[in-house]
């Protein structure tokens, strides 16, 4: 019969259960983020969208429960119009989104998050893209 050397098994032991609880003591808990309607946004926000359709002024309309009108005044008309497009906050970050009435395409915007000025990219699942600049009224 072999003989286990008592202090080579414990030192195995020990060493599994270090990585274990190693792994473990470094795992943070992942922090979810959840959508808001911040109430300082609600209002109408004026400003300009460019991109694969040229150049448009327009009015967002941001309403309190979530919802958005958008309005194209001036410029190119080939931005389709999207009824029931969403709004939220997530995080540091304004975002909105919906499908348009042209063919279903996802339209999604996002910008930094602000009180006054929103500044940022959109993109659609068609492939087209583009930036919007918008300042609260």
């Amino acid at each position: 019969m072999k003989r286990i050397n008592i202090s080579v098994l414990i030192g195995i032991m020990l060493a599994f259960m270090s990585c274990s609880n190693g792994q473990e003591a470094n795992e943070e808990p992942q922090e979810t983020l959840q959508e808001v309607i911040d109430p300082d946004l609600v209002g109408t926000w004026s400003g300009e969208i460019s991109g694969s359709f040229g150049d448009a002024t327009a009015t967002f309309v941001l309403k309190d429960d979530g919802k958005t009108d958008v309005n194209v005044l001036e410029g190119s008309s080939n931005y389709c119009p999207i009824p029931n497009l969403r709004w939220f906050v997530l995080g540091n970050s304004f975002k909105m989104e919906g499908n348009d009435e042209c063919d279903g395409t996802l339209v999604k915007f996002n910008a930094p998050y602000s009180k006054t000025n929103l500044v940022g990219n959109w993109s659609a699942s068609s492939g087209n893209s583009g930036s919007f600049t918008m300042t609260k009224q």
